[in-house]
């Protein structure tokens, strides 16, 4: 990368708290945010878990009038991105919001409204239908709100790249600012999936845990009894800053976004390939954009699908890409605690990553009790300290083969 992109503010909405702070010390204590569904019945499911986001009032961050035209996957992501920017000490009227960007990660859409919406065509007519439907729907819906919201004109897009949607998003918004297409963005992903159509969707893929798995410990990555991932909704938003921008206006650093890399395996859209071929080209290119070497990566957040043959091929990427390196990198996968947030899961782990630099600690891998050794993951099951966290490697795939990996670093010397 060209120009030096900085993480100057972070806005989480997740299971387990609304803001940063909320859910740092919750991952940090281990604490697991996942149940049995509430908003509505999940009996005849292939699965019955989610982690679902509580106490989320959305006129906490927006008007009323704009907050009843909005999904909730749209409300999480304007919400985010408002906490970012507070975080960040951003004074909008400050900075050149034409050359400031939108970057939105989402697989599914709106569809708590759609089904609503859906419901009233077919038992009250067309009529009945609300006329924000379309606005409300689609995938782009929250990065044009973020955009009209904030008044923010740079170059923007949205990102639907499965489950690895979140690592895509941060990553071109870091690229559209090296590339000097950008001075300043908003980049994350948001998330709403728990939704009788939604819902159902995602067990279609078949990585879900069963409908009988218990709440605690239900998501159990790189477990010898690994079932599957459990669905979650959420928001997570970064702003990202060109370093001397940063610097100028003394914004607080957490982090910098070092390197990126994308692999396609092109399988089958509900499979992944079969064997393992292109993650470890993802890992590789990130280290190649980054200019590291694998012994530099301080820890691995984990893509953790907690599917038998997912974390199988995972750990043969991790080995292809690590195995010659003097110690076994330590693996953590916090999205056991929360779930898997699909679109905004990559931005979480970024905020996380962001985060564990500041506090110089891995995250932990909760539930896993009994690690399956056949994988030879170094996972790491409890809060574990380090003298210093220099680089974080994250995993993100998606359905059909998507492979990508993100570097999120300690700032050096500017």
């Amino acid at each position: 990368m060209s120009r030096r992109v900085v993480v100057t503010g972070i806005g989480l909405i997740a299971p387990g708290g609304i803001g940063h702070r909320a859910i740092w010390d919750n991952v940090r204590a281990g604490k697991e945010s996942i149940r049995r569904v509430t908003r509505f019945d999940p009996t005849g499911y292939p699965c019955a878990l989610a982690g679902e986001v509580d106490g989320f009032t959305p006129t906490d961050f927006m008007p009323l009038r704009l907050a009843r035209k909005l999904d909730p996957y749209t409300q999480y992501a304007v919400a985010a991105s408002r906490l970012a920017l507070e975080d960040g000490r951003l004074e909008l009227e400050k900075v050149d919001r034409e050359r400031m960007g939108v970057f939105v990660g989402n697989c599914f859409g709106g569809w708590d409204f759609t089904d609503r919406e859906l419901r009233k065509l077919h038992t009250e007519g067309v009529k009945e239908v609300s006329p924000f439907q379309a606005t409300s729907w689609f995938p782009a819906a929250p990065q044009g709100q973020i955009s009209i919201h904030f008044g923010l004109r740079g170059f923007s897009k949205t990102v639907c790249g499965e489950r690895a949607s979140g690592h895509m998003s941060v990553a071109l918004a870091a690229r559209s600012i090296a590339d000097g297409l950008c001075d300043v963005s908003l980049a994350g992903g948001s998330e709403a999936p728990i939704t009788p159509f939604t819902y159902l969707a995602c067990g279609t893929e078949g990585v879900l845990v069963g409908p009988d798995a218990p709440a605690a410990g239900a998501y159990l990555p790189f477990d010898a009894e690994r079932q599957g991932l459990v669905p979650a909704e959420g928001g997570a938003f970064l702003l990202l800053e060109e370093l001397t921008h940063a610097l100028e206006r003394q914004a607080p650093i957490y982090a910098e976004v070092l390197g990126f890399g994308l692999a396609n395996d092109a399988c089958h859209p509900a499979l992944l390939p079969p064997e393992e071929r292109r993650l470890s080209v993802a890992m590789r290119k990130a280290l190649e954009d980054a200019d590291l070497t694998p012994d530099a990566i301080s820890y691995v957040l984990a893509d953790g699908l907690a599917t038998p043959e997912g974390d199988r091929q995972e750990a043969a990427a991790l080995r292809k890409v690590f195995g010659g390196s003097s110690r076994r990198v330590p693996v953590t996968v916090p999205r056991s605690m929360t779930g898997h947030l699909y679109g905004a899961g990559g931005a979480l782990d970024a905020g996380l990553a962001a985060l564990s630099i500041q506090h110089a600690l891995v995250p932990p891998t909760v539930g896993t009790g009994t690690a399956d050794e056949a994988l030879d993951v170094a996972l790491v099951t409890e809060a574990t300290p380090l003298e210093r966290v220099e680089h974080v490697l994250l995993n993100g795939r998606g359905s059909g083969g998507l492979n990508a990996s993100l570097i999120i670093s300690r700032v050096a010397r500017a």
